[in-house]
């Protein structure tokens, strides 16, 4: 990977600009969304998901809750938390789309109906700005997965591990949620043996195109 060096700093500058840029940006939508759960739904506003980044290391990806919060998994929600992971691990049997170490619960039942919507147009993910920011994450680059899923990687599945997780990326703006994982893992290996500035600015220049086509979002 080029993503060493100077490469490391350009790209590191260009997160820290690029995330307070955008959290302004977008801060209308931050407030609107976060009072929308609160009405609707109560705390937390913010759902913290144990996602596995740069080398191993695990962080919580934040993002705005879209599940009703019986239902959601984690740490965060304690002994309830537990046994959501039951409800969410028959359905990945039941409706997950996906094959391999990553899954896709397609009709959700858990999800709200605001849920839906912010899923639907990415809204939920506005949050994982603040984890750029912090460090944790890159505003290009693979998409990163929870720690039970990176447990079934297969070694040459492990090269997303060797940069930063993005909210955005090639495989983001080539299929999303269309893509088999193995068409996501070639497609990052691709864009971490070829990145450049000028790659990163495409890439976030056509997000936007594909959030609004809704192309592989559901």
């Amino acid at each position: 990977t080029r993503l060493s060096g100077w490469g490391s700093i350009l790209k590191r500058t260009f997160d820290i600009v690029g995330s307070a840029f955008f959290i302004t940006l977008f801060s209308p939508f931050y407030l609107i969304t976060a009072l929308t759960i609160f009405i609707q739904d109560g705390r937390p506003v913010i759902y913290k998901n144990k996602r596995v980044g740069k080398d191993g290391c695990e962080f919580d990806a934040l993002k705005f809750r879209s599940m009703k919060k019986e239902y959601c998994t984690g740490e965060q929600f304690g002994k309830q938390g537990d046994k959501a992971l039951k409800t969410e691990q028959e359905l990945i049997i039941k409706q997950s789309v996906k094959q391999g170490p990553v899954y896709k619960i397609k009709d959700d039942p858990r999800v709200t109906k605001f849920g839906q919507f912010i899923r639907r147009w990415s809204i939920d993910e506005l949050p994982q700005f603040f984890n750029v920011l912090r460090g944790e994450m890159s505003l290009v680059g693979p998409r990163p997965h929870q720690p039970r899923e990176v447990a079934e990687y297969e070694r040459h599945h492990k090269i997303v591990l060797a940069i930063k997780p993005g909210i955005t990326g090639l495989a983001q703006i080539s299929g999303r949620s269309n893509l088999v994982f193995e068409e996501e893992v070639k497609l990052d290996s691709v864009y971490i043996e070829n990145w450049n500035l000028l790659l990163d600015l495409i890439i976030l220049a056509k997000t936007p195109y594909v959030v609004i086509l809704k192309k592989g979002a559901w």
